[in-house]
């Protein structure tokens, strides 16, 4: 059942007013302490009580009081006001960055390069901001940024959708990666495509953009894909490299994940891939504030020149 009908003019500018006059005690001070005349006070009051249909103040009383039924009233807005202030102190602090949460998809390349210099000024800026970090293959990050899982993701190619909007933030050129003591890191002469053994390649599963990527290039031999040791992570591939159980071809940001001083990359003369990164977002959607924000704090590349511009 319906108390109030939906055109009431009944609004918290209302509630102010009785709750007002009822911690001061008169309709005089209460004007003055809401800055309008007294009669606009008494007005406004009116106005609801007559939506009421019941007085809410006794006004032969001094001071003034409210009734039993106003009381109650008063209580109710009292806690409605309450909320209300609560609900709109948080969306302050939101729309003001001083609180919030930002969900964030990324390459595991990624996160190193660029994703963690963000994050580190971010956090300077913005230190009330949560930061949540999904690192996945793209297709699955590009699904989380679709379903809203994710605010936007950094990944690779590899999913079309109308629903995703593409920029590009970086180009990743591939190379070799072997250990320190491998024999190509420690010649000086550059590395062609004829000197890497197939026997020695450890390879990504095919399902990862990085596989698809080589699989499909017409310039790479396919031995050089298919590796007699497979894994299904970089992780994986760079923790065998760094105990120099073979070699990868792997893009430059991606050689740099686990930090080890054991791992060389080196350009290979006659291989040229690139791997491009790509912020994803949703193309029919507006990014909370702190997401919004956080954005501007990742290079993305110039299309007149092809440089990332921080």
């Amino acid at each position: 059942m319906k108390v109030f009908s939906e055109n009431t003019n009944i609004g918290l500018r209302h509630l102010r007013a009785a709750l007002t006059v009822m911690e001061e005690g008169s309709f005089s001070r209460a004007a003055q302490r809401l800055g309008v005349v007294p009669s606009a006070l008494t007005e406004t009051i009116r106005m609801l009580e007559l939506e009421c249909g019941t007085a809410i103040f006794d006004r032969k009383t001094r001071p003034v009081r409210a009734t039993e039924a106003g009381q109650a009233f008063l209580e109710g807005a009292r806690d409605l006001l309450d909320r209300f202030e609560l609900s709109l102190t948080n969306l302050r602090q939101v729309g003001g960055l001083k609180r919030g949460r930002v969900a964030i998809g990324a390459a595991p390349s990624a996160v190193l390069t660029p994703l963690s210099q963000a994050i580190t000024k971010f956090r300077i800026d913005h230190p009330g901001i949560d930061i949540v970090v999904h690192d996945d293959v793209a297709e699955r990050l590009a699904g989380m940024v679709v379903n809203r899982t994710l605010d936007f993701a950094l990944a690779g190619p590899g999913y079309e959708s109308a629903e995703l909007e593409k920029r590009k933030i970086s180009e990743d050129p591939f190379g070799l990666v072997c250990h320190r003591d491998h024999q190509l890191a420690r010649s000086s002469r550059p590395v062609i495509l004829a000197d890497i053994n197939p026997e020695d390649v450890i390879a990504l599963d095919g399902q990862a953009g990085i596989a698809r990527m080589l699989a499909d290039c017409p310039e790479l031999p396919p031995s050089l894909t298919i590796g007699r040791i497979k894994t299904f992570s970089t992780i994986a591939q760079l923790t065998l490299i760094s105990r120099n159980a073979g070699v990868a071809l792997l893009p430059q940001h991606a050689a740099k994940v686990i930090q080890s001083d054991e791992i060389v990359f080196r350009a290979i003369a006659d291989f040229r891939l690139v791997r491009s990164l790509y912020l994803l977002t949703r193309s029919r959607s507006s990014l909370p504030p702190a997401a919004e924000r956080f954005i501007s704090y990742l290079p993305v590349i110039d299309p007149r020149t092809k440089r990332s511009m921080a």
